[in-house]
């Protein structure tokens, strides 16, 4: 899918200390500022589920075969599950048929494809709300996953129904044998739409208009049969931003045999002969380029001298002037250096293959690899633009390689000791694995495993709070919710990083409101006492909020823990905020002294602390003393009814 600029990070990036209190000092306010920038370009996943997201999809998608069928099993039952081969666009038609559901529609959200903390369920029917449509994206899953919630699929159907909900789950294809008999007639098939229709619609809707003559080249023709749906987008936006680089003086067939020339796959079978007739330094200089493409000649030097060194291969013991120069072993390897003094191979697309070829024919070294690029990333004068271009371009290779973890290590090597300087660099690092399709799921595991974890790194803490509320709150939500509670919880007094990221998080929407405080446990965690607290004081003046009857019933529970369990200097401020709040709610006034009274009347004795606190409040704003004092007398009446003490009624 073509590249896509996100509206939302403006505000962070103009924001980027304000969410992050740290504690910290100037300097790594600077590494913080440049994590969140970098989170800028790299964030936005392409099928994220955001309604602009939705309707750039909407404008660009082709209705497969399969697609009516199943939008009759999910009209008809609040229901569809979708099955097709990869990379035939299932996760794209299950948005579309969501989105077409727009109309008297609430929530648009994802379920998790974790369990986190609900270990006991693979389904979790609290997060259903009424008129929500939700997806739930198992075509990563592992078997286990699979077998859990399709064993939990019919009761969680029950509830779907139930609200007036609709659910469109993406089945895994690999696990298609595992698929229960009494589900199948739930189950439409998608299959690939025609390519040539949908390279064509991208196309279009970026103002390129090809003749036939031009799509009909026997290369692209067959692409255009065999490739993937994300292949296809892919290759749509390599052709467009050739025709703004070139300009439209050229033609269309000039930009896509350039764009055709950039994919990996084009050019190894000359990579192949091409690396096999080199020496081992050179092929060292190859893959330092390939890594370092564009860099200056000075980088790409050494490069090439930390890999031979890290594989430990024999020196050219020569006096230096003995050696050739690096012009001409940038021409051995068919590389030059440009009119920007960066270095470049000749021919377009030949970076790719290079590090392609190396992953997968000399897959023994990948550890060296993955240690090598911790070096270089460390350097102090590596540019930012190199590094990230550097963390992209390995994690390319790690991901198709299968090897996620080499970006875990990565990510907590970093974390360990450079006082935030690698800050940005271990966000981009699990920002390419949450973006991924095939580990995107592996990535949120990890995170979750970390936030648990007593002795993670500061760095790598931080990192996690980044890319938890602006990476993965945007497509998974719940999930970035419940990891930065974790990490809230455990933090230090003074890092208030991902206390307040938690609470941006939850302020999304109600839904998640309403989800942290179902999870919250102030008997146990002070943290959660403080989030209480600080949700109490926005819900009690926001109407949606308080009315909502779930909001009631947690806020009441949330009081009663607080009230009885902390100390009264935690609470007593809030708790007058809380009867200022009613004071301005007019007719509602009452639903929030409520809660208040109903929270206090479960623990003995604190019916009468809260009449102290309202009692001292009355006189606190000499200006609002009388409409104060008036709501002071509705207090009392409502704590004599919970005492038991009937209203005092006057004889004639």
């Amino acid at each position: 899918m073509t590249e896509r600029v996100d509206s939302h990070f403006g505000s962070y990036v103009h924001q980027a200390h304000a969410p992050m209190s740290t504690g910290d000092g100037p300097q790594f306010n600077f590494y913080l500022r440049e994590a969140v920038s970098r989170l800028a370009n790299r964030a936005r996943t392409p099928l994220a589920i955001a309604e602009d997201d939705r309707r750039w999809l909407y404008q660009r998608f082709i209705y497969p075969s399969g697609f009516r069928h199943a939008r009759e099993l999910l009209r008809d039952h609040s229901t569809v599950l979708i099955t097709g081969q990869p990379g035939s666009g299932r996760r794209a038609a299950a948005l579309m048929l969501l989105h077409e559901l727009s109309e008297g529609a609430n929530s648009f959200h994802e379920l998790p494809d974790t369990q986190d903390d609900t270990a006991d369920r693979a389904l979790d029917p609290t997060l259903i709300g009424k008129h929500d449509r939700m997806l739930l994206d198992l075509s990563s899953s592992d078997a286990e996953r699979y077998n859990a919630v399709q064993a939990e699929l019919s009761d969680f159907r029950c509830v779907v129904e139930a609200r007036s909900a609709r659910l469109v789950v993406v089945l895994p294809q690999q696990f298609d044998y595992l698929r229960r008999q009494e589900l199948r007639w739930l189950t439409a098939e998608i299959d690939r739409p025609e390519g040539r229709k949908l390279l064509l619609r991208y196309l279009r809707r970026d103002g390129i208009r090809p003749e036939p003559a031009d799509l009909a080249t026997p290369q692209l023709t067959q692409y255009m049969a065999d490739a993937a749906m994300r292949d296809l987008t892919e290759l749509a936006g390599l052709i467009r931003r050739a025709r703004d680089s070139e300009g439209v003086g050229s033609s269309f067939r000039h930009w896509c045999d350039r764009a055709m020339a950039e994919r990996a796959d084009s050019r190894r079978p000359q990579v192949a002969d091409f690396i096999a007739a080199l020496t081992g330094r050179r092929r060292a200089l190859a893959l330092a380029l390939a890594m370092f493409h564009g860099c200056a000649p000075a980088i790409v030097l050494r490069a090439a001298n930390s890999l031979q060194s890290l594989l430990e291969h024999p020196c050219d013991d020569r006096p230096r002037l003995d050696h050739t120069d690096l012009a001409a072993e940038f021409k051995a390897v068919e590389a030059s250096t440009d009119k920007d003094g960066g270095v470049r191979f000749r021919s377009m697309g030949f970076d790719a293959a290079i590090r392609t070829h190396f992953w997968i024919y000399l897959a023994d070294l990948h550890e060296q690899y993955r240690d090598w690029v911790r070096d270089c990333v460390t350097w102090q004068d590596l540019p930012q633009e190199n590094r990230t271009e550097l963390i992209r371009w390995f994690a390319e290779q790690c991901l198709a390689s299968g090897r996620p973890q080499d970006l875990w290590w990565l990510a907590e090597q970093w974390g360990e000791q450079h006082a935030g300087r690698l800050l940005a660099d271990i966000c981009q690092a699990l920002t390419e694995g949450l973006n991924s399709d095939a580990f995107g799921r592996a990535f949120r595991q990890k995170i979750y495993e970390w936030s648990f974890w007593a002795g993670i790194p500061k760095d790598l803490r931080q990192a996690l709070v980044l890319v938890c509320s602006q990476v993965m709150a945007l497509r998974h939500p719940d999930q970035a919710l419940v990891r930065l509670h974790h990490l809230a919880r455990g933090a230090g007094p003074h890092d208030r990083g991902a206390f307040d990221a938690l609470l941006a998080v939850a302020r999304k929407s109600r839904r998640l409101f309403r989800m942290l405080l179902g999870r919250l446990q102030p008997e146990r965690w002070p943290t959660d006492a403080a989030v209480l607290l600080t949700m109490a004081a926005e819900a009690s003046r926001t109407r949606g909020l308080f009315e909502n009857p779930t909001v009631r019933e947690r806020l009441t529970d949330g009081w009663a823990v607080v009230l009885r369990h902390r100390p009264h200097e935690e609470w007593r401020d809030p708790l007058a905020d809380w009867l200022t709040a009613a004071l301005a709610a007019g007719p509602h006034r009452e639903t929030l002294l409520t809660v208040v009274v109903e929270a206090a009347a479960r623990t003995s004795g604190v019916l009468a602390r809260l009449h102290t606190v309202a009692r001292d409040w009355v006189p606190a704003a000499p200006a609002e003393e009388a409409e104060r004092r008036r709501l002071f007398t509705v207090l009392e009446r409502r704590i004599d009814t919970a005492h038991g003490i009937e209203p005092t009624v006057s004889s004639r």
